[in-house]
């Protein structure tokens, strides 16, 4: 029979507390409505100059026996508490729903998609923020708004939103509300590419194995719907110029020089860790504009030829999230 390890009675109780103010974790999941226990409310500057001013005036009137001074600075406090009200309600009964995480480079943007529904009231001026990133709008009743925050993405590996926080000084600016929301959304980030990388290894087969490839190398196969992220080379222009629609050429055989293979072991010693995936990256994407099939060998992970955009992206995420070196 196994002991259940105590946990301070403090540290317990402490670290719910701050979960629950602070949203310091990725506890949330879709989709979170804001309610009056996550919503906070200050003052703004301004908020804070129009309590002080009522104040003045307030104390000024009193002591001069002014009564119409005291009716405005009563006034002005219901102004006050009326704001505070409006902007509770801007932001109380919002739905926010995780939508996506996308990919990019190192060095790039990541993009993370939220939508935003606010029931049969429409909420203005609503403001998201997260990890640096930050995107606005307004919430149309009965209807959901979908924004876009552009994380900075410093280093490859996988990368998470981080906490989201939504807020408002609707509608004379005198409040700030503000809620958290941390969902568990994390995006790719794939090594930066070198610059000026050299030029693919040889192909497999094909007289021209160190060519960069052109599509009518290959036997056409057909045609497909086309896919965002596809190379344009392979685009079938002239569909596209007779009207017919948007469609991607896929070939048979080589294509392009032939299948080539990208081998961690085939790279120079003096490279480092970093240095070598960026070189893979770069080939990553010079074997996809140019059509070839690739195969990919990094420790731990091996791929087969084959070439399309899923292909593309299994290829990425491999060296996005190879293991980095341990530094002393």
């Amino acid at each position: 029979m196994t002991t259940a390890r105590s946990e301070p009675v403090g540290t317990g109780w402490l670290a719910r507390v701050r979960q629950r103010a602070f949203r310091g974790f990725p506890s949330d999941r879709e989709p979170v409505v804001l309610r009056h226990s996550r919503i906070y409310i200050l003052p703004t500057k301004r908020g804070w100059a129009m309590i002080a001013t009522i104040a003045i005036m307030l104390v000024s009137s009193l002591n001069y026996a002014l009564t119409l001074g005291i009716a405005v600075s009563f006034l002005l406090a219901g102004l006050m508490a009326a704001a505070l009200l409006h902007t509770f309600r801007n932001l109380a009964g919002i739905e926010v729903t995780p939508l996506s995480a996308g990919e990019a480079f190192a060095g790039g943007r990541l993009p993370f998609m939220l939508s935003l529904h606010g029931g049969a009231i429409a909420r203005t001026a609503i403001d998201l923020a997260a990890s640096g990133a930050r995107s606005a709008g307004d919430v149309p009743a009965g209807a959901a708004l979908t924004l876009k925050l552009d994380v900075l993405a410093a280093e490859r590996g996988s990368r998470s939103l981080g906490r989201v926080t939504l807020s408002t000084v609707f509608p004379m600016a005198l409040w700030r509300g503000w809620a958290y929301v941390h969902f568990p959304l994390a995006g790719i980030v794939y090594p930066a590419a070198e610059i000026g990388a050299p030029p693919l290894p040889k192909g497999s087969s094909g007289p021209d194995t160190t060519a960069t490839g052109r599509n009518e190398d290959a036997d056409l196969a057909g045609l497909r719907e086309f896919q965002r992220g596809d190379p344009p080379q392979r685009v079938a222009w002239k569909a596209v110029a007779r009207g017919a629609g948007w469609f991607t050429k896929e070939f048979d055989g080589a294509g392009g020089g032939g299948a080539v293979t990208l081998a961690w072991s085939a790279l120079p010693a003096t490279l480092d860790q970093e240095a070598r995936l960026s070189r893979l990256t770069a080939w990553v994407m010079a074997a996809e504009r140019a059509a070839r099939p690739f195969a990919l060998s990094v420790p731990g992970t091996s791929l087969p030829g084959a070439q399309g955009r899923e292909h593309r992206h299994n290829a990425l995420t491999a060296l996005a999230l190879f293991p980095r070196e341990e530094r002393a």
